[in-house]
């Protein structure tokens, strides 16, 4: 069985070599390849492998939920209402996160768990 560190690197590496595939297939053709072609077609398949990265790295490394919290109005224990995601403009790029989501049954507050 493979650790969630190889799993890691081989989603990763698959990411990879898809972004590969996509910038030779829009090269154009050889003999009219530009260094500004060759740039531009780096550039976004360098963006593209980081973002993946990224959001591969949050999906495996999510922390846990807290078991209990309390409503910061009420004081109630709040109920889990299942997880939502949410999409988030890093300094990378965007990447969903998902987390699980809290409401009060007393006042009806809701939340997500700090990080």
């Amino acid at each position: 069985m493979a650790s969630k560190r190889e799993e890691l690197e081989q989603r990763l590496l698959e990411q990879a070599q898809q972004a590969i595939r996509k910038l030779l297939d829009e090269l154009p053709e050889v003999t009219d390849l530009t260094l500004s072609d060759m740039e531009k077609a780096t550039g976004v398949m360098g963006q593209a492998i980081m973002q993946a990265s990224l959001q591969h790295l949050i999906e495996t490394h999510q922390a846990p939920s807290p078991a209990e919290l309390q409503c910061r109005h009420c004081r109630k224990r709040l109920s889990r209402r299942g997880k939502r995601k949410k999409r988030v403009v890093t300094l990378r790029g965007e990447v969903e996160v998902e987390r699980v989501y809290y409401v009060c049954p007393q006042c009806g507050a809701g939340c997500f768990p700090p990080r």
